[in-house]
């Protein structure tokens, strides 16, 4: 991948110069501005010039990964971003390495982030939304398959008892799991209740579905 940093009078004549150097179009690079530079006294003395890193950009993925190792590498961390898969829908990145402790984060936290940052990016380099998926260690399936038995016990409890379940708080991320995990459960039903962190999951019973 073809990448520099380069300085010039202005932001625009700096990727300019580097565009021409790395031979690319604007709409087949990533440009990041370093530093707006500084006008110097009487337009001379003491001034900064601006300064901005280019990087072509392939694909969807492939940008994704080199997104997610800067961040890895910035924040002096051991490990290696790789691409787990591509489709219309979505990016899956898996990490492997040492730190994966603190890729993870608290329950999933810094993962999430690491999501929300890197989806953020390469959004802005296409222009579209494209959503980016990150795991380390398998956290992800690990995650998901204890959500699933949640939402599998619960379900359970709310068809004996008849009376709906509110479970604890939890991420957009997870309570799609659980919509997912019950979808073709005819006996209940899901629903999200509430706004930002105090939005809730629900588990109803299905009352179209009470002699089944």
């Amino acid at each position: 991948m073809k990448k520099i940093r380069i300085k010039g009078k202005s932001i625009e004549e700096a990727a300019a110069n580097g565009l021409k150097i790395l031979g690319l179009e604007e709409g087949n690079a990533r440009v990041v501005t370093i530093s707006e530079g500084k006008a110097g006294v009487l337009g001379m003395f003491g001034g900064e010039e601006a300064e901005v890193e280019i990087r072509q950009v392939i694909s969807k993925a492939e940008d994704a990964k080199e997104v997610l190792q800067e961040i890895i590498n910035k924040l002096g961390l051991m490990a290696v971003a790789d691409i787990e898969s591509e489709s219309n829908d979505a990016i899956m990145l898996e990490v492997k390495g040492e730190d994966l402790g603190m890729i993870i984060g608290k329950e999933g936290a810094m993962l999430r982030a690491l999501q929300i940052i890197v989806s953020s990016i390469v959004g802005r380099d296409f222009s579209e939304r494209v959503r980016v998926y990150v795991d380390a260690g398998g956290y992800r399936n690990k995650q998901e398959m204890a959500i699933g038995r949640i939402a599998e016990d619960a379900a359970k409890d709310v068809i004996e008892s008849g009376v709906a379940k509110v479970l604890p708080p939890m991420s957009a991320a997870d309570r799609r799991i659980i919509h997912m995990a019950l979808k073709d459960n005819k006996k209940v039903v899901t629903v999200s209740r509430g706004e930002g962190p105090n939005r809730r999951l629900v588990i109803c019973p299905n009352t179209d579905n009470v002699s089944g």
